[in-house]
């Protein structure tokens, strides 16, 4: 029994590391002055560490991940409290993150809360999903009660089309239900590399917080690196040096930090962490028990901040190295010189690294043991993850909130669209490596065989081949209407209007392959969609884009829209009036954006009737509507639409949004809107890549 606690206690719930704190602060005038450096010893440590993980290259990576899951000390624990205590956003950051709140005193009262409002303001960088926010709100909701949480997350904006895979996370179910708590920057990407951004956040968080700072910031940020793993330090540094300083920017004069991070043997984290030693009066990393104990993922863990003045010099200095979007002085100079960097801190963050990575060989060396012996592993291990998950419930308190209390209590859950999901291939690291240099036409072969004779993408074809409509089935007002600008998507990389992995395969084979120019005329188009729908041609005006849409390309999105909306107000308020037709057939007009998704609807509601056409291989796609009613408050607002579009007009923005992208996805017709616009692309691929490996057959 002794040993089980033991094991319990000292191997799963005690992996911490006390840095020390009181170091004297660095010059912010050496701030990249000089080269990056190495140290020896933390470098030796990554050569042994990454030694352990090149012995998993052969493996099968699906494989390896249902091992490991197995493997999990912890692996019980969310399944448990998924059915007993049934959080509103349950993910595996819930658990590191309640873990973190319960065990760490992040908001004292007299340093971080606002005892005015009686309130714990809140920033939360790189967030989405926002399973630490609501972690957060569950354990406030349980021993903190009467402290009301104000809170604002940021992320990257997953409405905005030029963000998408694999930056970008998938489940938008909190932030669709939250929206007015997510903030996404001057741009409105939520890029926090964007300029202004820390400037933007600061104000933004004065005049929705009483003036002051928050008491408490969290960062959750990280990059894919399982195309390079050996190097995700690096490839994160950049990403964590912007939400130090943009943190260190808000927090309030004795606020905390909680950061996520990994390793610790590069000259960046190195001074980052010094930093932190300096400007906080407790530094502690920490690994939660429910985070992956194969991985390099820790937690840094900051309480009583100094305050921002003396953080200030910092800030400006750095961000004063970075005023460009793209990567700036601080990635290719040292933070600070290594003569800044007390050799005794180095020594203590060396025992720091030392122990996280001595962790995390023996856990891989002992998971690839297990392999030999596989059932008798698990059956060895199941008895330590049901003590580790009755131990984590009983001692962070966990049960059940009000329904009233959780983040996501509304009612409005978004329509059920069948998902396509590709097939896992079962890859090793290195093939998935190799699958990355393919030549074109193994590519093309590769893409044309995953979408094209997919059985998965041609089970879209069974639609219906027109879906009709009704004005009335609409629910988008004149009222709804909120315009949004932001940096201009030149490159559609994620749509809510699709499905996900269509638009990653549809980015690549029209960024990698030569494009394929219509077979078919404007009249030929016309004639078909006349023929399908037993249109009278004296009674329909036409407004085909698809030479608009191929003369401006793929490149040119808000180029592209500006074109199509000045055809379409063109058909609706001169052709349809002067020829005193009821009809209006559209051809080609895509509708992979939420700007042109809201503008399909602005045109739906001036007629009584409408249809999606199944899109059609060789004469594209179409929308019919029927019954004219003229509606110059939409016509208005399409007109105002159209001339946000330029950002040459708009200091460098563009249109993003102007219909709440929550009214968008609740219409009735969503589902179908998704699956055309599936099809759509299918359509659009298919010719590029049999044209490419006919070309080369």
């Amino acid at each position: 029994m002794c040993n089980k606690n033991e094991y319990i206690l000292g191997r799963v719930f005690g992996k911490t590391f006390t840095l020390r704190t009181g170091w004297s602060l660095p010059n912010p005038e050496d701030m990249f002055t000089e080269p990056p450096w190495q140290l020896n010893d933390l470098q030796n440590l990554k050569t042994t560490l990454n030694r352990t993980k090149q012995k998993l290259n052969l493996f099968d990576l699906d494989q390896w991940h249902a091992h490991t899951t197995k493997m999990n000390p912890a692996g019980l624990v969310i399944n448990h409290i998924r059915k007993h205590v049934r959080p509103d956003f349950l993910t595996q950051a819930w658990c590191k993150f309640y873990e973190i709140a319960y065990s760490s005193p992040l908001f004292p009262r007299d340093a971080a809360v606002n005892s005015e409002e009686n309130s714990l303001f809140t920033v939360h960088l790189c967030e989405a999903p926002g399973a630490f926010v609501s972690a957060l709100n569950h354990y406030m909701a349980i021993n903190h009660e009467g402290l009301r949480l104000k809170w604002l997350a940021m992320t990257l904006n997953p409405y905005h089309e030029a963000n998408g895979h694999p930056d970008i996370v998938s489940d938008d179910r909190l932030i669709l239900n939250t929206l007015d708590n997510w903030e996404f920057g001057p741009d409105y990407t939520g890029d926090i590399f964007q300029p202004g951004y820390a400037d933007h956040l600061h104000r933004t968080v004065l005049r929705r917080f009483s003036g002051e700072g928050v008491g408490l910031v969290t960062a959750d940020g990280s990059i894919d690196c399982s195309d390079n793993p050996g190097e995700q330090e690096n490839i994160v540094m950049r990403l964590h040096n912007y939400e130090t300083m943009v943190a260190l920017n808000v927090l309030r004069k004795g606020g905390s930090l909680v950061q996520k991070m990994f390793t610790t043997f590069e000259c960046g984290s190195v001074c980052r962490m010094y930093l932190l030693c300096t400007v906080f009066q407790s530094v502690i990393v920490r690994k939660p028990a429910t985070s992956k104990p194969g991985n390099s993922e820790v937690y840094v863990v900051c309480t009583g901040y100094l305050g921002r003045e003396t953080a200030l010099p910092f800030i400006r200095k750095f961000f004063a190295a970075n005023a460009s979007i793209s990567p700036g002085v601080s990635d290719t100079m040292a933070m600070f010189p290594l003569s800044q960097i007390p050799s005794e801190f180095r020594t203590e963050l060396r025992r720091c690294s030392e122990y996280y990575s001595r962790l995390q060989i023996e856990t891989i060396e002992n998971n690839i043991k297990a392999l030999s012996c596989k059932e008798d592993s698990y059956r060895e291990i199941e008895t330590r993850q049901w003590s580790v998950c009755i131990n984590f419930v009983a001692r962070y308190g966990l049960r059940p909130i009000r329904y009233n209390q959780e983040l996501m209590s509304s009612s409005y859950k978004p329509p059920k669209v069948r998902v396509y999901n590709c097939k896992r291939r079962g890859w090793s690291y290195v093939e998935k490596i190799r699958m990355h240099h393919l030549a074109p036409e193994q590519e093309a072969d590769m893409l044309y065989r995953e979408v094209v004779d997919s059985d998965e993408w041609k089970i879209m074809y069974r639609v219906r081949d027109v879906c009709w409509g009704y004005r009335t089935h609409i629910t988008v007002r004149l009222s709804d209407v909120e315009y949004h600008l932001g940096k201009p998507v030149t490159v559609i990389k994620g749509s809510k209007f699709c499905n996900e992995s269509l638009i990653h395969f549809r980015r690549r084979v029209l960024s990698k392959f030569p494009s394929v120019p219509s077979t078919t005329s404007a009249e030929s188009r016309s004639l078909y969609y006349h023929s399908k729908l037993d249109l009278r041609p004296e009674n329909t005006a036409v407004c085909d884009l698809t030479d608009i849409c191929a003369e401006h390309g793929t490149n040119n999105t808000a180029v592209q829209q500006y074109h199509c909306l000045e055809s379409m107000m063109d058909a609706l308020c001169c052709k349809i009036a002067a020829a005193s037709v009821d009809s209006l057939l559209l051809i080609g007009y895509p509708l992979y954006t939420q700007m042109s998704v809201a503008c399909f609807f602005a045109v739906t509601s001036m007629f009584d009737r409408f249809g999606l056409i199944k899109p059609h291989s060789q004469y594209g796609h179409a929308i019919v509507f029927t019954g004219y009613k003229r509606h110059d408050g939409w016509l208005n607002a399409l007109a105002t639409v159209k001339n946000l579009l330029p950002p040459e007009a708009n200091n460098g923005l563009s249109l993003i949004s102007w219909v709440p992208i929550k009214v968008l996805l609740k219409q009735k017709v969503y589902a179908d809107l998704v699956t055309v616009n599936n099809l759509c692309i299918v359509n659009e691929i298919k010719p590029v890549l049999s044209s490419f490996l006919g070309y080369i057959s």
